[in-house]
């Protein structure tokens, strides 16, 4: 590891999760008052998003089933295939991940004391990289957070320009022993971490359209 290398992880996006990509957009557009900007699809895993910038280096994901790409043959990220959650889906689009920003996945992970998974290469258009992401079957949401490494290409949330919608606060709800592993988080003062029994996250947007919650 160099002297650059950073371990520390950084609130890189949430991920929103949708049964249609189309149906997803017109609910977050009438919710938040602006349309999500282009995405791409994820080949190989029958996905396909689209992206917000919310400020602080931090973007919304908005990843729905591609269904013009064919059945893969692993399961769709973030418990895409999971009936709980494909049912709660079809009723709206739900908060129900976010992924850390980092330059030595296995670092990071030693450090917070967790196991994200294997780290895997993903690639969308010209964008590459490296994402760790476990999603228990059965969850309504991840309170430990993927880790992703962008490599020598920065984090979309860098460079996409500012649309009007400021994440404010992104709560993350659980048991005292996740949230011990998310003590390196804790200088970032929008995330706020919370001893609850049932796992939650929820968060809080400045938006055209005033004050908005997103859960």
């Amino acid at each position: 590891m160099n002297a650059m290398t950073t371990t520390r992880p950084v609130l890189d996006h949430l991920v929103i999760a949708t049964d249609s990509l189309e149906a997803g957009c017109n609910y977050l557009q009438e919710r938040l008052g602006v349309t999500m900007d282009a995405g791409g699809r994820h080949d190989g895993y029958g996905t396909h998003n689209r992206l917000l910038g919310v400020g602080g280096g931090t973007y919304l994901e908005l990843i729905a089933p591609d269904p013009d790409q064919p059945e893969p043959e692993r399961p769709r990220p973030f418990g895409l295939d999971e009936p709980q959650l494909r049912a709660r889906i079809a009723v709206r689009p739900r908060l129900v991940h976010y992924i850390v920003r980092t330059d030595d996945i296995e670092a990071t992970a030693g450090a917070m004391h967790y196991d994200p998974g294997p780290a895997k290469p993903m690639t969308r258009g010209q964008l590459s990289w490296r994402v760790a992401s476990r999603f228990s079957p059965g969850a309504l949401a991840n309170p430990l957070p993927g880790m992703i490494e962008w490599g020598d290409q920065p984090s979309p949330g860098l460079t996409m320009p500012p649309r009007g919608v400021v994440l404010s606060r992104f709560h993350v709800l659980a048991d005292a022993g996740k949230l011990a592993s998310l003590a390196l988080l804790a200088e970032d003062r929008r995330i706020h971490l919370r001893e609850q029994s049932i796992d939650m996250l929820a968060a809080e947007f400045i938006t055209p359209r005033g004050w908005v919650i997103l859960d």
